[in-house]
């Protein structure tokens, strides 16, 4: 009997007669001690990441301004743009409804659904390969995913994420897994019902979500149709009624202020402006996170790195099998060392940070394995051991859809690439050392060369998150909205321009340029004009309609975006800083910041006509 079937709780469904065997109390205490191992992983990761989640200019501090703006009235999708579904922006507007704007505020509703995901995955993992893969799997998830500072730009982590879709769609997902798992084996009015449910939801969050349970929702199809159990009418009735239902009590509730036509679009944006969004500025950005701006390079960087590892995970295989053969001790002692020899000559490049760019090939290769096992138990009638496992390895491999050549367990992959490491780690220790043979000493050494390479993994990538994380000990904001920042120019721009921001009227209206969502959300001062798009003559138009009151620029690297300097002849920004050299004053400068305010007579005058754009 393999470890994997070992592992698995056995079915009575197939063998009324059959009983589980009782585990031992020593098994249970040390399952005890794991959960209790990962808890302090937990609280330790979180400690020496404290409030060093946020970036002080990008991404979440938009999110975080139009929660407060939403939170005081503002209309989602009218007054401000939002690039994903309605779902977790009105959770959380209605977050700071009820008790006040403040990122702990966010982090604290974050942490809850952290431990949520943690918990289900813990479980997830334990049903498909057994308590110690789950033990290591969220080892992974909590050492490595979790709450990492691992490139220059922060946000992506399950505390203060670049878009709240991310983590309440991982929540999500889990749920959806489970529920496959109960629906793919008995009929359930009920349980068909939830299906569509996680589906619609999935439907009003995000696109990976939607494509990640659509893919889980037709394997649970499938997996029924193998079983040979018709899906009757009431359960396709309300598999639909489930996945309308989302969009519909969203549209119900725009409709209060819109034209229902307006109403189910606004409901619907968590995949209208993937179908219908005709002026995406972001292709070849987008071509960059997936890999396809170099294809074939980045193909070839992915399958070296996985034959990188398969030759470490081959190496300790090889290392248990020589054990367990029937040679003459110091034969299986040399075999063994040299084995793992091999195993330490294999090496990432740039370092484990990058062990990502392996993930397609072994999620890949795990699937095959599992559908394998799978189509095995099926043919003995006893297909719900690896229904689990199946359905986790569909989740990781769908999860890394957007990124297939450029798979990272940084940037989007605190999310993206979650599931494929914790797939990775859970099947590597629990099928590798049942494959060196019967003898128990071979298997031991397997499993401890595995947990040994996870552990690697996991203490490496966390040493260079803590190594940066370390650096950042400048304060940024205060109260529920403290965080801290490196000592660089953006942080001592952001807490010069609030320094300066203290002194104006509350009501007064602030525009930070090129982007500073931050500043207006730290500073609790509205932005009167929408996002700067590309038509810079259009957006100088609405400036010299709605002049805001003071503006704040900040001197940024803007070069992965094209633009050299903002503001410069020939650069984004020209058209604009032309403008404000008409009708605007500099009020002061320092760190790179200028803070501008408006003439004293701009409110009772005409302003400046707009520059033409030649």
């Amino acid at each position: 009997m393999t470890n994997y079937e070992s592992s698995m709780p056995i079915t009575q469904a197939s063998d009324p007669s059959a009983v589980e065997p009782r585990r031992s109390p020593a098994v249970g205490a040390i399952e005890l001690f794991g959960l209790l191992t990962l808890g302090l992983m937990t609280a330790y990761f979180l400690a020496i990441s404290w409030r060093k989640w946020p970036d002080p200019i990008i991404d979440v501090g938009a999110q975080w301004y139009d929660l407060w703006r939403m939170a005081h009235g503002a209309r989602l999708y009218h007054d401000f743009a939002w690039n994903y579904g309605p779902l977790s922006v009105m959770f959380n507007a209605s977050l700071f409804r009820l008790f006040g704007p403040g990122m702990m505020i966010l982090v604290t509703a974050n942490l809850v659904i952290y431990g949520l995901i943690l918990s289900l995955a813990y479980v997830a993992f334990r049903m498909a390969w057994g308590p110690l893969a789950a033990f290591a799997a969220s080892a992974v998830f909590i050492s490595v995913f979790s709450f990492s500072r691992l490139c220059d730009v922060a946000n992506y982590n399950f505390a203060t994420p670049y878009a709240h879709e991310s983590t309440h769609g991982i929540l999500l997902m889990l749920a959806t897994v489970f529920v496959v798992a109960r629906w793919q084996a008995r009929p359930s009015r009920r349980d068909a019902f939830l299906l569509g449910l996680c589906g619609g939801l999935a439907a009003v969050m995000k696109p990976e979500f939607m494509l990640a349970g659509g893919c889980l929702g037709l394997l649970a199809l499938i997996l029924r149709a193998l079983r040979r159990q018709p899906i009757s009418a009431a359960e396709c009735g309300l598999i639909l009624a489930g996945i309308a239902l989302p969009t519909l009590l969203f549209a119900a509730w725009f409709a209060r202020a819109e034209s229902w036509k307006t109403a189910m679009i606004d409901a619907s944006q968590a995949w209208w402006l993937v179908f219908f969004n005709k002026t995406n500025p972001d292709l070849l950005k987008q071509q960059f996170f997936s890999g396809f701006d170099h294809p074939w390079q980045n193909a070839s960087i992915e399958a070296q790195a996985a034959l990188s590892a398969l030759t470490v995970i081959g190496a300790i295989w090889a290392a248990g099998w020589f054990v367990n053969r029937r040679w003459p001790l110091m034969a299986r002692v040399g075999a063994a060392l040299a084995a793992l020899v091999l195993a330490c000559g294999a090496r990432l490049d740039k370092g484990w940070v990058e062990v990502g760019r392996c993930f397609p090939v072994l999620i890949a290769i795990i699937l095959l394995l599992v559908l394998l096992r799978m189509a095995r138990y099926w043919r003995q009638n006893d297909g719900d051991r690896a229904v689990m496992a199946l359905a986790l390895v569909v989740l990781a491999a769908v999860m890394m859809a957007r990124m297939p050549l450029f798979a990272r367990v940084y940037h989007f992959g605190f999310f993206q690439a979650a599931f494929a490491g914790m797939v990775i780690a859970a099947a590597i220790l629990a099928e590798v050392p049942p494959w060196t043979g019967e003898g128990l000493w071979g298997q031991r050494l397997a499993r401890c060369g595995c947990l040994l390479l996870i552990a690697l993994g996991c203490l490496s990538i966390a040493a260079q998150s803590r190594a940066n994380q370390a650096a950042q000990n400048q304060p940024i904001g205060s109260g529920a909205d403290r965080f801290y920042g490196f000592d660089d120019a953006t942080t001592r721009q952001v807490n010069w321009s609030l320094e300066r921001l203290r002194s104006i009227a509350p009501g007064a209206t602030l525009l930070a340029l090129p982007e500073g969502d931050m500043i207006n959300y730290l500073s609790r001062h509205v932005d009167p004009l929408p996002d700067l798009g590309t038509d810079e003559a259009v957006y100088v138009r609405k400036m010299a309609q709605t002049p805001p009151d003071y503006v704040i620029v900040l001197s940024r690297d803007l070069r992965e975006y094209g633009v050299n300097a903002f503001g410069a002849e020939g650069n984004q920004g020209y058209l604009i800083f032309q403008w404000l050299r008409a009708n605007y004053t500099t009020e002061a400068r320092s760190q790179g910041a200028i803070f501008l305010r408006h003439k004293d007579n701009l409110k009772h005058q005409t302003l400046a006509p707009p520059p033409q754009h030649n």
